[in-house]
């Protein structure tokens, strides 16, 4: 989404790539050397975008960055779905008494794919490219108010990208200062920051990372060959630092997009991990009796996005509508096989503020759809109250929105004839359903040109503003600019986030957030509606495989393999 949605399918859970041993199904033979090859064999369900961790961020992009960029750290998932920030680029690092000053030592064997050094410059630059108005980097906004001079860089307000907090003190020290403290920094860079290699993008400029020959990686994979609709092979980067733990010698990683295909794969013995909601399928599955199953909770909210430019959305009263024209335990049934939990708020019970979950804090509070639910007796009644104050005709058969469906695959298909049934049927209104492209959809909501999109979003760090920053008026991913969002209420929401960043105390912190929510879920402009909750099976013969709740590029837990 570009950070959009939650890992997809064949991704949807973080894996140990670095630490899998025995795997490969029918896939293993044997090298050069006389050992046998070990390959995993993953699906996704939508393509990889492209390969500059600057400006390709979608879902699929970043499951592959996950493989073959380190960060400066990285967010491991470990047993009972904890985790824990550990070293990656960086080997160790100091945070200043007063949270302000972070101080990165770089690992001093960290390597490019090409065996050139990885050093604080690489990352210093990647900040500044991040910074740098005409890059147009996507993760940019999630620094924005965060690192000192990032916003007034970022806006050309004064500051130029080389004056940002974030500083080379030598080629193996990074310094960056941040203006409040954040207890959730370090996982912010864990998924946010992959670096890119300055010498080579400065030499390539905007042809860098356009193919898997244009871009070098310091992670435990390398890519080796990449067909953006078919399939995308890794193999093991001898450079890597921790190349003697990585025992995977190659993952195949192919694009299948219909479910049925997949599973049909897995059982076929040709994947060798899949994840399923069709209950049916899984119970195939677990009758061969050669796979583990997991499951855990996600932290992933899908919902609709209302576009408040559009001649009907723009009234609340419709949106309102248009969010409680459907039961989204019945969405859950029906096209999910009962596997999901539906949500009320933009926020899943995993999220926290401090140790205790932001649900916990607010006592329920934020459960707005419901109290929408039970507010409005008759959604089809509201819609017309909301057409009679546009000055529109009254009669709902004269409306029609159209949703855009976030790709092509045949889940996407069935949600989309789902939603245009509900809501013609409850509403009366029309639904004028276009399918198109994971990446084509997002495009259209950067250009506003859109009604009803389907969102979704993994959170970067385990805190509320991960997902309530997303619609800052002005700095988030989903701005005014692309929500339509005007009047007073976007001015209250932005005011409110900003209160939030500088609250030290867990409960008030979480009440603020309260506050800002309810002005997004209650105006209708977000319909929250479920999390995933999908088991993921693994042949028995791959070892050390993690699932995590689903917090963008969450990494494996390195146990001893």
């Amino acid at each position: 989404m570009k950070k959009r949605k939650t890992l997809a399918m064949g991704l949807a859970v973080a894996m140990a790539v670095s630490c899998l041993a025995g795997c490969g199904g029918d896939d293993k033979k044997a090298s050069s050397d006389g050992k046998t090859e070990q390959v995993l064999n993953i699906s996704n369900n939508s393509v990889v975008v492209g390969l500059n961790p600057l400006i390709n961020t979608t879902g699929p992009d970043n499951s592959a960055f996950n493989m073959v960029l380190d960060p400066l750290v990285k967010r491991v998932t470990q047993e009972g779905n904890t985790y824990k920030i550990v070293p990656a680029a960086a080997e160790s690092w100091d945070i200043s008494e007063d949270g302000l000053t972070y101080t990165f030592h770089m690992n001093k064997d960290a390597k490019w794919s090409d065996g050139t050094k990885v050093t604080a410059n690489d990352f210093e630059f990647t900040f500044q490219k991040m910074a740098t108005p005409s890059v147009a980097a996507t993760n940019a906004w999630l620094f924005d108010g965060i690192i000192e001079n990032f916003s007034e860089a970022l806006y050309d307000q004064g500051k130029k990208p080389e004056e940002i907090g974030v500083h080379a003190i030598d080629e193996d020290t990074l310094e960056i200062k941040i203006i409040h403290p954040a207890s959730y920094f370090l996982e912010l860079v864990s998924s946010s920051a992959y670096p890119v290699n300055k010498a080579m993008y400065e030499k390539l400029g905007s042809d860098y990372a356009t193919s898997e020959t244009k871009t070098v990686f310091n992670g435990p994979f390398k890519i080796e060959s990449w067909s953006q609709n078919t399939e995308m092979v890794l193999v093991r980067n001898d450079q890597y630092w921790g190349a003697d733990d990585v025992k995977l010698d190659k993952i195949n990683s192919k694009i299948i997009q219909e479910s049925g295909t997949a599973v049909q794969s897995y059982i076929n013995g040709e994947l060798d991990v899949i994840g399923t909601t069709d209950a049916n399928w899984g119970k195939t599955i677990e009758e061969q009796g050669e796979s583990e199953s997991y499951q855990v909770p996600d932290s992933a909210p899908e919902f609709f996005m209302l576009n408040a430019a559009n001649e009907y959305l723009c009234n609340e009263k419709i949106r309102q509508a248009l969010s409680v024209a459907y039961d989204r335990q019945e969405m859950i049934d029906t096209l999910r096989n009962g596997k999901g939990v539906p949500i009320y708020s933009m926020m899943p019970d995993t999220i926290q503020v401090g140790e205790k979950t932001y649900t916990e804090l607010v006592g329920g509070k934020n459960h707005f759809v419901q109290e929408l639910q039970d507010e409005i007796k008759d959604p089809k009644a509201l819609l017309i109250e909301g057409l009679k104050e546009l000055g529109k005709d009254p009669d709902p058969s004269k409306v029609t929105i159209r949703y855009a469906s976030r790709g092509t695959s045949e889940v996407s298909k069935k949600i989309a004839e789902w939603m245009k049934q509900q809501w013609e049927s409850v509403l009366g209104i029309n639904i004028e359903i276009d399918m198109m492209e994971w990446n084509i959809m997002w495009d259209k909501i950067d250009a506003g040109d859109y009604d009803i999109a389907t969102g979704g979003w993994g959170p970067y760090y385990n805190e509320p503003s991960a997902l309530l920053q997303l619609f800052d008026p002005d700095n988030g991913y989903f701005n005014a600019e692309k929500t339509g969002w005007s009047g007073e209420d976007p001015k209250k929401y932005q005011e409110l986030l900003n209160e939030a960043k500088f609250e030290v105390d867990d409960q008030k912190k979480a009440e603020l957030y309260l506050q800002a929510e309810e002005l997004v879920v209650k105006s209708g402009l977000i319909e929250p509606t479920y999390v995933e909750e999908a088991p993921t099976f693994v042949k028995k013969y791959v070892k050390n495989y993690f699932v995590s709740t689903c917090l963008l590029y969450t990494s494996p837990s390195p146990r001893d393999c």
